[in-house]
Parts: C-alpha cells; structure tokens; sequence
C-alpha cells in the first residue's frame, strides 16, 4: 500500500470515529504519510519553500482533518433542515406562540324548567287551576272535595281528608310508582300561611316541629309560597286570597324513586311552574274537568 492510500485511509478513520476515539496507529499512518509526502515546487519561482518540520506538518493534517469535519457537519445540518447542532441534548423546535387573546366565551342561555315544555295541561275547575304533568304520567282526576280534618284526628287513609286520596287531583307516574298531588282549600281570613301549615302538618304528615328549617321559598303564578321537606314526602303551600294551593309528591326528597326527576325538591318545583290559577277561582260545586 503506497503512503497515499494510507493518508487516506487514516484521515477517513479519523473523519468517521472522532479525534478522541482515533486508533495510536491511525495517528501514526497519518504522521508517516505526512513525512513522507514530498514538497511540490513551482518551477515559475526561482526560489524553494522553507522545509516543514514534523510538528507543523502534523497540525496541518490535524486542521485539514477538522476543516473538512466541520464542513461536512454544517453540510448535515443544512440537509434536515434543523436550526440546532445539539443532537439528543439540543433544544427542539421553537413552538408556535399560544395567542393572547382568548375567543369570547358563548352567552349564558336563560334558564327553564326542566322537561316541562312537553308536559300535558291538566285543568282542575274544582280547585281553580290548571297544572301540567309528565305527558306519560296517568291523570286520576278528584271525586270529592278536600277539607281540614276536623278536630285533633289525623286525615283517614283514603278518606275525604287524605291528601293521597282521590279528593285531590292525583297524577301517577308509569308503573304506579310515584303520585303527585294537586288541590285548594278555604282558609279563614288573617290565618297566615305558617299558621295554617303548623295546623295542617299533625293531620297529613310529619314532623311537625323545626318546619321553618325544612322549608324553602317558591313561587307558583307570580305568588310567593314555601315549600316543605318532610320525612316521608315534599309540599308546597301557597296562600292566595285566603285559599291555600297545595301540591306534593309523597316519597321522601332523597328517595331514588325520584332521583330521575332531580329529587322530590325538583319535581315539585316543576309543577308549580306549570300551574296557573282560574280567572273566576275555585268552584268547589263543579265535576273536575280534565282538559
């Protein structure tokens, strides 16, 4: 192998594997190669160059070595298209910059009742108002009219007194699962609402003492009224021209029964939402008339 082939070799060694992991005979074919390379004259001058001394011609091997490195890694760069040489520890590309201003956010919606834009309106002439209800539920229309038990007694199961009964206007849901109920009653001039409830809560339902901390303000048809969480049930009161509108479903405010409904709470918020009061009143001697 003449030392031309052996230059080449060794610089290419020295190219592919780096200064520091370079072989001792790869330095030592690139020293003999540069030793051993004859000066070129310039026959136009007259005159020769100044001999190389065995250092110097080393390190102009050495720089020749790294020119051509630096060359090729520039080259590389260039050809993926990266604007950093740092490899795996380089920073990567420069993000695109997050805008600051923000699109605006979408108006708030009015707020409705829940689901009752379907419901079917009932009309109830006996008690002087008309009340919707879940399209499928079943109306089970009143036969008698309600009164106040009289006395210390409690209402009758099923009797005229029994808010459950059939002297209310009673609406069930599919599979008889649930029954809201719907009715109006004569209260004596200057009886207050929390008066009368405290009255009526012994004969219907309990308990019957903290009423004030279960109970929440609603309205039904522009009339302010509360609305009562019992044990077993929810009513809400309303007292309108000295007569009390009553509506209540009969299962607990938690009960999972009406838990698809949004509670007992929610259920009856629903239908005092719907209900809308007779322009002529109550008409205690009128047969229900279901529209």
């Amino acid at each position: 192998m003449n030392d031309d082939q052996a230059f080449e070799r060794a610089t290419r060694e020295f190219m592919e594997v780096g200064s520091d992991r370079t072989s001792a005979a790869t330095v030592d074919a690139v020293l003999l190669a540069v030793r051993t390379t004859p000066q070129e004259r310039d026959l136009r001058i007259p005159w020769r160059t100044a001999p190389m001394s065995n250092p110097m011609r080393f390190a102009a091997a050495i720089a020749v070595v790294i020119v051509i490195g630096v060359a090729l890694l520039i080259g590389l760069n260039f050809g993926t298209g990266s604007s950093n040489v740092g490899g795996p520890g380089g920073a990567g590309p420069t993000p695109a910059p997050t805008p600051s201003v923000l699109p605006p956010s979408p108006s708030p919606q009015p707020s409705v009742a829940t689901g009752t834009a379907t419901w079917t309106t009932y009309t109830s002439n006996r008690y002087g108002f008309t009340i919707g209800h879940p399209a499928n539920w079943t109306e089970r229309p009143a036969t008698s009219t309600w009164a106040l038990p009289a006395g210390n007694g409690s209402a009758g199961a099923g009797g005229p007194d029994d808010p459950m009964g059939t002297s209310t206007e009673g609406f069930i849901a599919p599979g008889q699962a649930i029954l809201a109920s719907a009715w109006s009653v004569a209260v004596a001039p200057g009886t207050s609402a929390a008066t009368w409830i405290q009255t009526y809560c012994p004969k219907a339902t309990s308990p019957c003492t903290g009423i004030p901390a279960q109970t929440v303000a609603v309205s039904m048809d522009g009339h302010a009224g509360s609305l009562v969480r019992f044990s077993d049930d929810v009513e809400a009161f309303v007292l309108v021209n000295n007569r009390m509108y009553i509506v209540g479903e009969w299962l607990a405010d938690k009960d999972p029964t009406v838990a698809g409904y949004g509670g007992g709470t929610k259920l009856v918020e629903d239908y005092l939402s719907t209900m809308h009061l007779l322009p002529a009143g109550s008409a205690p001697s009128a047969s229900p008339r279901p529209s």
